[in-house]
C-alpha cells in the first residue's frame, strides 16, 4: 500500500503493471481525442515518469507539444519514443514535422525518407500515417 502524505493524501506509486500502464494510456488517449488536453497532458506526463519505456505515452506527449507549437518539445518526446521503439513510424513522422517547423531540412528529409521507404515496403498500414507523410512531403518539397 502507498504511504499517506502529510496531508492525508496518498503518494503516487512508483511502479505500475503493464496492464495498468496500458489502461492509464487509454484514458489519456480518450482525453486527447475528446479535447481534454490538460487532463491528457497530466496523464501522459505521469506515464513518462513512471513508465519511461512506454513509447505510446511519448507519442501522446509529442502530440500535445505539437498542439501548443512547442516543436523542440515535439522532437524531444519523439526522440524518447524512438529510443524505446526505433522502428516507430509515428515517432519518425513527429520528428519530420518538428524538423520542418524548426527549419532543419536535413533531418526532415532523413525521417521522411525513412517513412517513405516503409510505406513503399508495405510496412505502414495506418492510413493516417500515410496521409500525414504525403502532407509533410509536400511541405518539404515546397519549402522556401
Amino acid at each position: 500500500m502507498d504511504m499517506p502524505a502529510k496531508n492525508g493524501a496518498e503518494l503516487p506509486r512508483r511502479s505500475y503493471s503493464a496492464d495498468e500502464v496500458a489502461d492509464i494510456y487509454e484514458l489519456g488517449k480518450l482525453w486527447l481525442e475528446s479535447g481534454q488536453l490538460k487532463r491528457a497532458e497530466a496523464l501522459m506526463t505521469g506515464l513518462n515518469e513512471v513508465a519511461p519505456d512506454f513509447a505510446p505515452a511519448w507519442l501522446g506527449t509529442a502530440f500535445l507539444r505539437s498542439v501548443s507549437g512547442d516543436y523542440e518539445g515535439v522532437a524531444a518526446a519523439a526522440k524518447r519514443a524512438l529510443k524505446v521503439s526505433p522502428d516507430c513510424v509515428e515517432a519518425m513522422m513527429f520528428m519530420a514535422v518538428a524538423a520542418l517547423a524548426l527549419k532543419d531540412v536535413t533531418m526532415a528529409g532523413t525521417y521522411l525518407g525513412e517513412v517513405g521507404d516503409r510505406i513503399e515496403q508495405g510496412v505502414v498500414s495506418n492510413p493516417s500515417v500515410s496521409r500525414l507523410y504525403k502532407m509533410q512531403l509536400a511541405r518539404y518539397q515546397n519549402r522556401e
